[in-house]
């Protein structure tokens, strides 16, 4: 079964100084199966060797907006808002999808007409190959909140974007796809789970995602759960209870790596060096 071929799909790329990257994130849109798609860069603010390559990359269905540097979100929204598409898929620079992607998410679409977002597993890659997998989850509103297991490149109706205010623009540090995951959800729009691996997902050592993680994962955290405490005071039970599961995983964690040989090999050749600082401590 094919899906019906007259809904356009805008395809969204945010563009910051990924010189290196963005004709392959665009190749991958023009491979798709499905073929009636729009592509629209949005240069975030990008220095002059990026821009020369995207005024150089000339295609019919390519538009390319500018603006000053603002963040992903509102690149993203930038360009959701001159789409002409009913369907949008969003695509960071640096990353690239299977060919029949959108050809198979547009397929759930049509079947399932609750469902807001589609999006499937994906492979992490450097310039070493693959290096990992991330297994996508379907789940409600608490999932989501819960976990942020969101790939921010997906397939989604614009609709489901405007019934939710689009992405947060105030989220400049990260973590703006778990936020739009638990939106969608909170609106009773389901996101179905392609079980497939048909994303790419570039690993980079100074991402703004690793940063998020590394950097400002507790403030993000504590923003979200700010922003949707409302689900917290409504399921303060379940929380509490999630929150002392993940508690007691973290002390088996521990536990665990406490009798790992590694961990008392580590400990003996550290001993040594405790001992001085001690000594150091002791004559102060």
């Amino acid at each position: 079964m094919e899906p019906n071929i007259n809904n356009l799909v805008s395809v969204i790329i945010p563009c910051y100084n990924d010189h290196a990257y963005i004709e392959e994130a665009i190749g991958s849109v023009n491979n798709q199966t499905y073929k009636n798609v729009e592509i629209i860069v949005i240069d975030d603010g990008s220095g002059t060797e990026t821009k020369e390559i995207l005024k150089n990359i000339k295609q019919e269905n390519l538009t390319v907006l500018y603006q000053e540097n603002a963040g992903p979100s509102t690149a993203r929204n930038n360009g959701i808002i001159h789409a002409k598409g009913d369907f949008i898929l969003t695509l960071d620079a640096d990353d690239y999808f299977d060919a029949t992607f959108v050809e198979k998410g547009m397929l759930v679409f049509e079947k399932e007409s609750d469902v807001g977002l589609v999006t499937c597993n994906a492979y992490v890659f450097n310039e070493n190959g693959i290096i990992d997998e991330i297994i996508s989850k379907e789940g409600d509103v608490i999932h989501f909140f819960l976990n942020n297991s969101a790939i921010g490149n997906s397939l989604f109706r614009k609709e489901s974007w405007s019934a939710i205010g689009g992405f947060d623009e105030d989220m400049k540090k990260g973590f703006e796809d778990w936020d739009f995951h638990i939106g969608l959800t909170k609106a009773n729009w389901k996101i179905k789970v392609i079980e497939e691996y048909l994303f790419y997902y570039r690993d980079k050592p100074n991402s703004r995602n690793s940063q998020a993680d590394k950097l400002f994962k507790y403030d993000l955290w504590k923003y979200i759960y700010t922003k949707h405490k409302d689900l917290f005071l409504d399921n303060h039970e379940l929380m509490i209870h999630t929150i002392f599961s993940q508690m007691e995983v973290l002390e088996k964690n521990c536990h665990t790596l406490r009798g790992s040989i590694d961990y008392k090999i580590g400990n003996k050749l550290l001993k040594p060096f405790r001992f001085i600082k001690n000594f150091g401590l002791k004559r102060k």
